[in-house]
């Protein structure tokens, strides 16, 4: 009872316990297989005749912070009818492995949390080879490779500075909050061969893309997706309208002199928010400011009005609403808003995309974060292979 206790414990079923001997920082655990027929692999006759038996020594997991390794005694079989000689297969190994599966179970769990290949390795009392090895391993045999376009897919690339490209693409499963796939580079002509990869029933499935205002992005998905629907995200073409309200703020500060420069040059936070959202402190800053400047107020004010469009309960009324902040901002003598201004004239159809289908892309880059994160502990990736496939196993 004891000793399958043990067997219990360790999770090697299906075989005997002979002995275990103790030493200084290991544990050796004796073990054996109850001779029975088996099933030859090459003609499938039945046998039970034994050829010979050698030793197998397989790492286990840790007891006690002392290593253990299952001593086993394997035992080959010789088949009547062909002459084939196998061993027989066991619950706790697999084929060509010298470490358990509860090992290899282990580093998989691992591999899905934010550790390097270093600390896994050692956490496993394994080698980094073995750990990139399984990595590989898990991949492609649990199927994770394979996967059909989604209808709604978010792109965002992120700074990985691996296999010599600066930038990649991550493209995201908007609706199960997923990352799909990693692209080697955001450059038109290696997106047009990724992308090409795909069958035309596929690419119909897709239905709507969304991504920041990169113009290469937009060209690709018009070209390779040309029924799908691209939506600005909300984040990036807000962006640019709070980069003018503080690009004024700097000009002004360096163009004022005397004690008044000093009301423009710690607001920029206050001036970023919601007013909503102030406070009394930051309503003192500004008014303060708003009363050395009346462009900026007048600039503030545009700010807020584009950021109560988003508030709006239609699509009309926030379309309306977009259309004249537009012709108000081009018509005001703010140079700051001159640019920003055009951008979003050229992305106004995508952005009457965004209010319509209320769609951003918020996960794709709250997963880019814990993407850097988990390259900044890995000290980066050089191959972009392992970078891609640590990225989809890891839980992020």
């Amino acid at each position: 009872m004891q000793n399958n206790n043990i067997i219990k414990l360790l999770g090697i079923q299906g075989v005997f316990l002979k002995n275990i001997k103790e030493y200084d920082n290991y544990l050796e655990i004796y073990i054996e297989t109850k001779r029975k027929m088996q099933q030859c692999p090459c003609c499938n006759f039945l046998t039970n005749k034994v050829h010979d038996y050698r030793i197998q020594k397989i790492q286990h997991i840790s007891i006690d912070k002392k290593l253990s390794f299952l001593i086993l005694n394997k035992r080959r079989y010789c088949c009547h009818h062909c002459g084939k000689k196998f061993y027989e297969n066991y619950s706790f190994i697999q084929k060509y492995f010298r470490k358990s599966n509860s090992v290899f179970e282990c580093v998989c769990d691992d591999l899905k949390k934010l550790k390097n290949f270093k600390t896994i390795a050692i956490d496993n009392n394994i080698s980094i080879p073995t750990v990139v090895r399984y990595m590989h391993y898990n991949f492609y045999f649990s199927n994770k490779h394979n996967f059909d376009l989604p209808q709604r897919i978010g792109i965002d690339e992120f700074k990985g500075n691996c296999n010599n490209q600066k930038y990649q693409l991550h493209i995201f499963d908007l609706d199960t909050k997923k990352t799909i796939d990693i692209v080697k580079s955001r450059k038109y002509d290696d997106l047009e061969t990724y992308f090409s990869s795909f069958s035309l029933e596929q690419k119909s499935r897709v239905k709507v893309v969304s991504m920041d205002l990169y113009s290469p992005f937009k060209r690709i998905i018009k070209d390779k997706f040309p029924h799908a629907s691209i939506v600005a995200d909300n984040f990036h073409f807000t962006k640019l309208v709070m980069q003018a309200l503080d690009e004024l703020r700097l000009n002004l500060w360096r163009n004022t002199k005397g004690a008044e420069k000093k009301y423009f040059k710690n607001i920029k936070l206050s001036l970023a928010k919601d007013i909503s959202k102030v406070s009394d402190l930051d309503v003192d800053k500004l008014l303060y400011a708003f009363d050395f400047s009346p462009i900026l107020k007048y600039a503030y004010k545009l700010k807020q009005q584009f950021l109560d469009i988003k508030s709006l309960d239609t699509f009309e009324e926030k379309e309306f609403a977009f259309r004249k902040w537009l012709d108000d901002a081009e018509s005001s003598t703010i140079k700051e808003f001159k640019k920003p201004v055009k951008t979003l004239r050229q992305w106004h159809q995508y952005i009457s995309n965004s209010f319509k289908l209320n769609i951003s892309n918020g996960p794709v880059e709250g997963k880019n974060n814990l993407i850097k994160t988990l390259k900044r502990i890995s000290f980066g990736f050089r191959n972009l292979t392992n970078f891609k496939e640590r990225i989809i196993l890891c839980s992020l």
